[in-house]
């Protein structure tokens, strides 16, 4: 008995089964391949936000030399235009 004709008595097996043993066979599959996959989705996930902060903590900004600024000074705009001072 070859492998071809196994899997075509098992096929014809499944065909006579009842319709809620095929109901509950299909969705029992459904469920362990959506777990398999779910899996595997959740840990590709993990792995591309992993690489994602990995190469954030290595994002070297500018620093900007402030100290040679002309200092600017303190305008009272916001006191001398406030309608409680009128």
């Amino acid at each position: 008995m070859d492998t071809a004709e196994k899997i075509r008595i098992f096929l014809t097996k499944l065909q006579n089964l009842p319709e809620n043993k095929k109901k509950i066979i299909l969705w029992t599959i459904v469920v362990i391949l959506a777990a398999i996959m779910g899996f595997f989705w959740i840990r590709g996930a993990i792995d591309g936000f992993t690489k994602m902060a990995e190469s954030a903590r290595s994002i070297k900004f500018p620093t900007i030399n402030t100290s040679n600024m002309p200092k600017i000074p303190s305008l009272d705009i916001l006191q001398t235009t406030s309608p409680s001072n009128k």
